[in-house]
């Protein structure tokens, strides 16, 4: 048997090992194709779902200051009152000091 020669079905044997190893290669090509899917879908979603988040913070961030608005005006309102009821204690008094009268309404 001569050097150069090969055994009888070593290429066949190559064969089967270079088709294997092309079969394993395609499935994982599919493999990647399928993360790639759903990585893709995955990060769609999130986008969706932040989204949402942020029209639910900016609502909420919308209600609570007009309750905070609403809750200020109250607040001023009850200081204003509290201080005209004191202007008017104090003008009533000025004006008995000098001898006059204020008018009330008695209800």
């Amino acid at each position: 048997m001569p050097r150069s020669a090969k055994p009888a079905g070593a290429n066949v044997e190559k064969y089967m090992l270079r088709t294997e190893e092309l079969r394993k290669a395609t499935e994982h090509v599919g493999n990647l194709a399928k993360q790639e899917a759903i990585t893709r879908w995955a990060e769609s979603g999130g986008k969706q779902t932040l989204g949402a988040k942020q029209a639910r913070d900016s609502k909420a961030a919308a209600e609570e200051l007009r309750q905070l608005n609403h809750e200020l005006k109250t607040r001023r309102r009850a200081k204003l009152r509290e201080f005209y009821l004191e202007q008017e204690e104090v003008y009533e008094k000025e004006l008995n000091d000098m001898g006059l009268a204020f008018v009330k309404a008695r209800v």
